[in-house]
């Protein structure tokens, strides 16, 4: 049976908050307004200092954008964000801790909060199989605006990459976990090898309480 690998992706596998770069990235491309963006990254902001608690609430504002819009179109756009702007954050630290995994054999997954077709792309770019990550509702191939299911955040990914496990007949048995958010702490929790990655304070506090590996990228 292969050892599970479950990886974030943002301030994990890429620099920063990948939403945010796609925000960056339309505003860019003038396929949002400077309003609309500046409203969402306020947002963003409010979150950082826990003035919002609900990464939700967010994420419903952030992707109305969505709305009505094909998707060729959105897949073309991801495509296009990931090629000229995306891929220029990926720590390439991690890269190699990845690249070392695989020629271990080891199952490797990326569960992230992020949007799913954001995830597919850089689980691709990395030859990464399988990819957990929140969806958007589409019908009659539009995408609605709307998040289809729960987000993947706290608790619903804990949820979620037990359902994966039993799925796959895999274990946690000498399973490993890089993240790098205070709301990955269950997570961390339930496997055996558990790193820290680029912590935030909270996260670097628990890591040093519990004695778990921490490591910060530069490159």
């Amino acid at each position: 049976m292969k050892e599970l690998v479950i990886l974030d992706l943002d301030g994990v596998i890429i620099k920063g908050q990948s939403q945010k770069h796609l925000l960056d990235y339309l505003k860019r491309k003038k396929i949002i307004s400077l309003f609309f963006y500046t409203k969402i990254c306020i947002l963003f902001t409010f979150y950082k200092l826990k003035l919002i608690k609900d990464p939700e609430k967010i994420m419903k504002q952030a992707y109305i954008f969505l709305k009505g819009k094909n998707v060729g179109y959105v897949e073309k756009t991801i495509n296009d964000f990931f090629d000229n702007y995306l891929r220029g954050f990926l720590y390439l630290d991690m890269i190699d801790i990845i690249n070392k995994h695989k020629s271990a054999d080891k199952e490797l997954i990326i569960l992230s909060n992020s949007a799913d077709f954001i995830v597919k792309k850089v689980a691709n770019y990395l030859n990464i199989k399988y990819y957990i990550a929140t969806n958007f509702e589409i019908i009659n191939d539009l995408f609605t605006g709307n998040i289809d299911g729960d987000i993947i955040y706290g608790k619903n990914k804990i949820n979620a990459i037990k359902r994966f496990i039993n799925e796959m007949g895999l274990t946690f048995k000498n399973s490993y976990a890089y993240a790098d958010h205070i709301s990955d702490r269950g997570l961390l929790e339930i496997v055996e090898q558990p790193f820290a990655i680029n912590p935030d304070k909270l996260l670097f506090k628990e890591a040093f309480k519990k004695n778990w590996k921490v490591i910060n990228f530069r490159k």
